[in-house]
Protein backbone atom coordinates (compact mmCIF):
# COMPACT_ATOMS: atom_id res chain seq x y z
CA UNK A 1 0.00 0.00 0.00
CA UNK A 2 3.05 2.23 0.87
CA UNK A 3 4.37 1.69 -2.51
CA UNK A 4 1.54 2.67 -4.50
CA UNK A 5 1.29 6.02 -2.77
CA UNK A 6 5.07 6.70 -3.08
CA UNK A 7 4.82 6.01 -7.32
CA UNK A 8 1.79 8.06 -7.57
CA UNK A 9 3.35 10.81 -5.59
CA UNK A 10 6.69 10.59 -7.89
CA UNK A 11 4.70 10.66 -11.16
CA UNK A 12 2.55 13.46 -9.94
CA UNK A 13 6.34 15.99 -9.89
CA UNK A 14 6.99 15.94 -13.45
CA UNK A 15 3.47 16.63 -14.21
CA UNK A 16 3.82 19.78 -11.75
CA UNK A 17 6.44 21.07 -13.97
CA UNK A 18 5.60 20.38 -17.10
CA UNK A 19 2.74 22.53 -16.07
CA UNK A 20 4.57 25.50 -14.40
CA UNK A 21 6.40 25.70 -17.70
CA UNK A 22 3.54 26.02 -19.88
CA UNK A 23 2.20 28.43 -17.92
CA UNK A 24 5.43 30.18 -17.76
CA UNK A 25 5.25 30.34 -21.75
CA UNK A 26 1.47 31.50 -22.05
CA UNK A 27 2.70 34.30 -19.58
CA UNK A 28 5.92 35.15 -21.56
CA UNK A 29 3.59 34.77 -24.73
CA UNK A 30 0.64 36.97 -23.20
CA UNK A 31 3.54 39.61 -22.34
CA UNK A 32 5.18 39.85 -25.31
CA UNK A 33 2.38 40.11 -27.13
CA UNK A 34 1.10 43.14 -25.00
CA UNK A 35 4.21 45.02 -24.94
CA UNK A 36 4.10 44.66 -28.60
CA UNK A 37 0.59 46.35 -28.34
CA UNK A 38 1.27 49.32 -25.93
CA UNK A 39 2.86 52.52 -26.35
CA UNK A 40 6.02 53.64 -24.74
CA UNK A 41 3.99 54.82 -21.67
CA UNK A 42 2.25 51.28 -21.17
CA UNK A 43 3.13 49.26 -18.09
CA UNK A 44 5.89 47.11 -19.39
CA UNK A 45 7.78 49.82 -20.59
CA UNK A 46 7.81 51.72 -17.42
CA UNK A 47 8.29 48.55 -15.70
CA UNK A 48 11.62 48.09 -18.21
CA UNK A 49 12.49 51.58 -17.31
CA UNK A 50 12.57 51.24 -13.93
CA UNK A 51 14.79 47.94 -14.39
CA UNK A 52 17.05 49.74 -16.16
CA UNK A 53 17.77 52.57 -13.63
CA UNK A 54 18.38 49.43 -11.19
CA UNK A 55 20.76 47.57 -13.46
CA UNK A 56 22.86 50.73 -14.53
CA UNK A 57 25.16 50.84 -11.83
CA UNK A 58 26.22 47.08 -11.82
CA UNK A 59 26.54 47.37 -15.68
CA UNK A 60 29.29 50.29 -15.20
CA UNK A 61 30.88 48.24 -12.14
CA UNK A 62 30.43 45.56 -14.85
CA UNK A 63 32.17 47.45 -17.26
CA UNK A 64 34.93 49.15 -14.69
CA UNK A 65 36.01 45.43 -13.92
CA UNK A 66 36.10 44.35 -17.72
CA UNK A 67 38.48 47.81 -18.85
CA UNK A 68 40.60 46.91 -15.43
CA UNK A 69 41.13 43.34 -16.23
CA UNK A 70 41.64 44.37 -19.83
CA UNK A 71 44.43 46.83 -18.55
CA UNK A 72 46.46 44.10 -16.26
CA UNK A 73 46.71 41.91 -19.13
CA UNK A 74 48.08 44.59 -21.49
CA UNK A 75 50.29 45.41 -18.58
CA UNK A 76 51.49 41.94 -18.43
CA UNK A 77 51.63 41.73 -21.91
CA UNK A 78 53.51 44.47 -21.93
CA UNK A 79 56.03 43.02 -19.11
CA UNK A 80 56.91 39.84 -20.86
CA UNK A 81 58.00 41.75 -24.14
CA UNK A 82 61.04 40.03 -24.77
CA UNK A 83 64.32 41.78 -24.73
CA UNK A 84 65.34 41.47 -28.61
CA UNK A 85 62.08 43.46 -29.11
CA UNK A 86 63.00 46.16 -26.58
CA UNK A 87 66.59 46.14 -28.08
CA UNK A 88 65.22 46.48 -31.93
CA UNK A 89 62.65 49.75 -30.27
CA UNK A 90 65.79 51.32 -28.67
CA UNK A 91 68.08 51.04 -32.51
CA UNK A 92 64.80 52.33 -33.90
CA UNK A 93 64.57 55.21 -31.69
CA UNK A 94 68.57 56.07 -31.95
CA UNK A 95 67.74 55.93 -35.57
CA UNK A 96 65.33 58.29 -35.67
CA UNK A 97 67.00 60.80 -33.66
CA UNK A 98 70.39 60.84 -35.67
CA UNK A 99 67.70 61.39 -39.25
CA UNK A 100 66.51 64.57 -37.08
CA UNK A 101 69.90 65.65 -36.18
CA UNK A 102 71.21 65.22 -40.26
CA UNK A 103 67.86 67.03 -41.16
CA UNK A 104 68.56 70.00 -38.81
CA UNK A 105 72.13 70.16 -40.53
CA UNK A 106 70.38 70.15 -43.55
CA UNK A 107 68.00 72.90 -42.92
CA UNK A 108 70.91 75.48 -41.85
CA UNK A 109 73.27 74.45 -44.57
CA UNK A 110 70.38 75.19 -46.96
CA UNK A 111 70.37 78.67 -45.25
CA UNK A 112 73.39 79.49 -45.56
CA UNK A 113 74.02 78.38 -49.02
CA UNK A 114 70.81 80.10 -49.85
CA UNK A 115 72.28 83.55 -48.35
CA UNK A 116 75.85 82.85 -50.39
CA UNK A 117 73.76 82.56 -53.60
CA UNK A 118 72.03 86.14 -52.34
CA UNK A 119 75.11 87.90 -52.31
CA UNK A 120 76.47 86.22 -55.46
CA UNK A 121 73.39 87.39 -57.13
CA UNK A 122 73.39 90.83 -55.82
CA UNK A 123 76.79 91.64 -56.46
CA UNK A 124 76.61 89.45 -59.89
CA UNK A 125 79.99 87.44 -58.84
CA UNK A 126 81.27 84.67 -60.63
CA UNK A 127 83.76 82.75 -58.22
CA UNK A 128 83.98 79.46 -56.78
CA UNK A 129 82.51 78.47 -53.50
CA UNK A 130 84.36 76.27 -50.95
CA UNK A 131 83.63 75.03 -47.29
CA UNK A 132 86.19 76.15 -44.79
CA UNK A 133 88.25 73.40 -43.75
CA UNK A 134 90.70 75.26 -41.18
CA UNK A 135 91.09 78.51 -39.03
CA UNK A 136 94.66 80.24 -37.44
CA UNK A 137 94.67 80.20 -33.72
CA UNK A 138 96.84 83.11 -33.90
CA UNK A 139 95.83 86.77 -33.09
CA UNK A 140 98.69 88.52 -35.25
CA UNK A 141 97.64 86.13 -38.04
CA UNK A 142 94.23 85.88 -38.83
CA UNK A 143 93.39 83.47 -41.87
CA UNK A 144 91.23 80.19 -42.94
CA UNK A 145 91.80 77.44 -45.17
CA UNK A 146 89.19 76.72 -48.08
CA UNK A 147 88.78 73.37 -49.85
CA UNK A 148 89.30 75.43 -53.27
CA UNK A 149 92.30 75.71 -54.86
CA UNK A 150 94.09 76.51 -58.58
CA UNK A 151 92.21 73.37 -59.87
CA UNK A 152 88.98 75.38 -59.63
CA UNK A 153 90.65 78.77 -60.63
CA UNK A 154 91.53 80.47 -57.67
CA UNK A 155 94.62 82.70 -57.91
CA UNK A 156 96.16 84.86 -54.96
CA UNK A 157 94.76 87.82 -54.61
CA UNK A 158 91.35 87.34 -55.04
CA UNK A 159 88.52 88.90 -52.97
CA UNK A 160 86.30 86.43 -50.66
CA UNK A 161 83.23 86.90 -49.51
CA UNK A 162 80.62 85.35 -47.14
CA UNK A 163 76.70 85.47 -46.57
CA UNK A 164 77.05 88.88 -44.96
CA UNK A 165 79.87 90.71 -46.97
CA UNK A 166 83.57 90.73 -47.84
CA UNK A 167 85.71 87.73 -45.61
CA UNK A 168 89.15 88.39 -46.54
CA UNK A 169 91.56 87.35 -49.97
CA UNK A 170 93.50 85.09 -51.13
CA UNK A 171 97.12 84.71 -49.72
CA UNK A 172 98.40 81.49 -50.65
CA UNK A 173 97.18 78.61 -53.61
CA UNK A 174 97.62 75.13 -53.86
CA UNK A 175 95.62 72.76 -55.85
CA UNK A 176 93.04 71.97 -54.02
CA UNK A 177 93.19 74.32 -51.15
CA UNK A 178 93.71 78.20 -50.49
CA UNK A 179 94.70 80.81 -47.33
CA UNK A 180 92.30 83.52 -47.17
CA UNK A 181 93.77 86.27 -44.77
CA UNK A 182 90.63 88.03 -43.08
CA UNK A 183 90.49 91.76 -43.00
CA UNK A 184 90.59 91.34 -39.23
CA UNK A 185 94.02 90.14 -39.66
CA UNK A 186 96.79 93.28 -38.19
CA UNK A 187 98.59 92.84 -41.80
CA UNK A 188 95.07 94.07 -43.93
CA UNK A 189 93.78 97.46 -45.11
CA UNK A 190 90.62 97.75 -47.61
CA UNK A 191 90.25 100.83 -49.26
CA UNK A 192 86.69 101.48 -48.62
CA UNK A 193 84.06 104.32 -47.90
CA UNK A 194 81.00 105.40 -46.07
CA UNK A 195 78.17 104.49 -47.60
CA UNK A 196 76.21 107.72 -46.48
CA UNK A 197 78.50 110.24 -47.56
CA UNK A 198 80.35 108.35 -50.01
CA UNK A 199 83.93 109.80 -47.85
CA UNK A 200 87.00 107.67 -49.29
CA UNK A 201 89.34 105.66 -45.87
CA UNK A 202 91.13 102.51 -45.21
CA UNK A 203 89.34 99.86 -43.09
CA UNK A 204 92.91 98.44 -41.10
CA UNK A 205 92.84 94.98 -39.31
CA UNK A 206 93.88 94.70 -35.14
CA UNK A 207 94.92 92.53 -33.12
CA UNK A 208 91.92 92.43 -31.17
CA UNK A 209 89.64 91.25 -33.86
CA UNK A 210 87.76 94.69 -35.11
CA UNK A 211 88.24 96.87 -37.63
CA UNK A 212 89.16 100.54 -37.51
CA UNK A 213 88.70 103.30 -40.05
CA UNK A 214 92.12 105.43 -40.95
CA UNK A 215 92.86 108.26 -43.04
CA UNK A 216 89.60 109.47 -43.01
CA UNK A 217 89.24 113.36 -43.17
CA UNK A 218 88.94 114.89 -39.26
CA UNK A 219 86.19 117.23 -41.35
CA UNK A 220 83.78 114.53 -42.07
CA UNK A 221 80.95 113.21 -39.63
CA UNK A 222 81.18 109.30 -38.40
CA UNK A 223 78.24 107.94 -36.12
CA UNK A 224 77.00 104.60 -34.94
CA UNK A 225 75.65 102.43 -37.34
CA UNK A 226 77.24 104.24 -40.40
CA UNK A 227 77.55 101.19 -42.97
CA UNK A 228 81.21 100.75 -44.44
CA UNK A 229 81.84 99.49 -48.11
CA UNK A 230 84.32 98.54 -50.03
CA UNK A 231 85.10 101.38 -52.62
CA UNK A 232 87.18 99.03 -55.35
CA UNK A 233 90.24 101.49 -55.44
CA UNK A 234 92.81 99.56 -56.64
CA UNK A 235 91.18 96.99 -58.08
CA UNK A 236 91.33 94.13 -55.31
CA UNK A 237 88.00 94.18 -54.04
CA UNK A 238 84.93 94.45 -56.07
CA UNK A 239 83.59 97.84 -54.95
CA UNK A 240 80.21 97.81 -52.92
CA UNK A 241 80.49 95.13 -51.02
CA UNK A 242 79.63 95.51 -47.88
CA UNK A 243 82.44 95.49 -44.60
CA UNK A 244 80.48 95.76 -41.58
CA UNK A 245 79.30 98.78 -39.38
CA UNK A 246 80.69 101.65 -36.94
CA UNK A 247 80.17 100.50 -33.69
CA UNK A 248 82.03 103.55 -31.43
CA UNK A 249 83.57 106.61 -32.28
CA UNK A 250 86.42 108.07 -29.87
CA UNK A 251 87.06 111.37 -29.91
CA UNK A 252 90.57 111.94 -28.43
CA UNK A 253 90.15 115.38 -25.41
CA UNK A 254 92.02 118.40 -26.57
CA UNK A 255 92.79 117.14 -29.99
CA UNK A 256 90.97 116.71 -33.40
CA UNK A 257 92.10 112.99 -33.33
CA UNK A 258 89.57 110.04 -33.43
CA UNK A 259 89.14 106.37 -33.18
CA UNK A 260 86.53 104.53 -35.19
CA UNK A 261 85.71 101.48 -34.50
CA UNK A 262 83.96 98.98 -37.13
CA UNK A 263 82.43 95.76 -36.20
CA UNK A 264 82.88 93.48 -39.16
CA UNK A 265 79.14 91.27 -40.20
CA UNK A 266 81.82 88.27 -41.56
CA UNK A 267 83.27 86.31 -38.53
CA UNK A 268 85.83 83.30 -38.71
CA UNK A 269 83.84 81.63 -35.74
CA UNK A 270 80.66 81.43 -38.01
CA UNK A 271 82.12 81.09 -41.38
CA UNK A 272 81.16 77.13 -42.98
CA UNK A 273 81.23 78.22 -46.58
CA UNK A 274 82.53 81.26 -48.29
CA UNK A 275 83.03 82.28 -52.08
CA UNK A 276 86.43 83.34 -53.68
CA UNK A 277 85.32 85.89 -56.36
CA UNK A 278 87.09 85.85 -60.01
CA UNK A 279 84.71 88.52 -61.63
CA UNK A 280 82.22 91.46 -60.40
CA UNK A 281 80.37 93.16 -62.98
CA UNK A 282 78.15 95.02 -60.30
CA UNK A 283 81.56 95.81 -58.04
CA UNK A 284 83.16 97.54 -61.70
CA UNK A 285 80.06 99.57 -62.40
CA UNK A 286 79.52 100.89 -58.16
CA UNK A 287 83.28 101.65 -58.91
CA UNK A 288 82.72 103.37 -61.87
CA UNK A 289 79.77 105.77 -60.01
CA UNK A 290 81.59 105.86 -56.62
CA UNK A 291 84.63 107.34 -58.82
CA UNK A 292 82.48 109.86 -60.87
CA UNK A 293 80.95 111.09 -57.87
CA UNK A 294 82.84 112.26 -55.90
CA UNK A 295 83.49 115.95 -55.57
CA UNK A 296 86.73 117.87 -56.86
CA UNK A 297 87.82 118.19 -52.94
CA UNK A 298 87.68 114.36 -52.41
CA UNK A 299 89.90 113.96 -55.24
CA UNK A 300 92.49 116.27 -54.23
CA UNK A 301 92.25 114.64 -51.15
CA UNK A 302 92.49 111.71 -52.40
CA UNK A 303 95.62 112.81 -54.86
CA UNK A 304 97.17 114.27 -51.61
CA UNK A 305 97.21 110.75 -49.72
CA UNK A 306 99.05 108.78 -52.68
CA UNK A 307 95.36 106.59 -53.60
CA UNK A 308 95.75 105.05 -56.97
CA UNK A 309 93.89 103.37 -59.38
CA UNK A 310 96.77 101.06 -60.25
CA UNK A 311 95.60 97.00 -59.34
CA UNK A 312 97.77 94.66 -56.80
CA UNK A 313 99.40 92.26 -57.57
CA UNK A 314 97.14 90.20 -54.70
CA UNK A 315 100.47 88.54 -52.68
CA UNK A 316 100.30 90.11 -50.08
CA UNK A 317 96.82 90.19 -49.02
CA UNK A 318 96.41 93.70 -49.26
CA UNK A 319 94.76 96.64 -51.45
CA UNK A 320 97.06 98.49 -53.47
CA UNK A 321 95.47 101.90 -52.59
CA UNK A 322 95.90 101.01 -49.06
CA UNK A 323 99.63 99.82 -49.43
CA UNK A 324 100.61 103.16 -51.44
CA UNK A 325 98.73 105.28 -48.91
CA UNK A 326 100.72 103.54 -45.91
CA UNK A 327 103.81 103.82 -47.22
CA UNK A 328 103.31 107.20 -48.33
CA UNK A 329 102.31 107.94 -44.66
CA UNK A 330 105.01 106.79 -43.20
CA UNK A 331 103.79 104.84 -40.73
CA UNK A 332 104.77 101.69 -42.21
CA UNK A 333 108.17 102.15 -41.01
Amino acid sequence: MISKHTTAKSKSIPLSGTVLVVALLVVSIVLATVYAREGQDGPLHRVQSVAGMVTAPLQFAGAGVAYAADTAGDAVENATVSNESYTALQQENAQLRDQLVQMEELRQENERLTALLDIQSQYQIDGATGRVIGTGSDAYSRDITVNVGSNSGVEPGQAVVGPSGLVGQVTEVSPLTCRVRLITDPQSGVSAYLQSSRDQCVVKGAVDGLLYLEYLDDAVQVKVGDVVVTSGMGGSFPAGITIGTVTNVVNQAGTSDRTVIVSPLSTADALEEVTVVFSSSAGDAAAGDSSDGQDAGDASASDDAGVSDDASDGTDGTDAAYDEYYDESGEGE
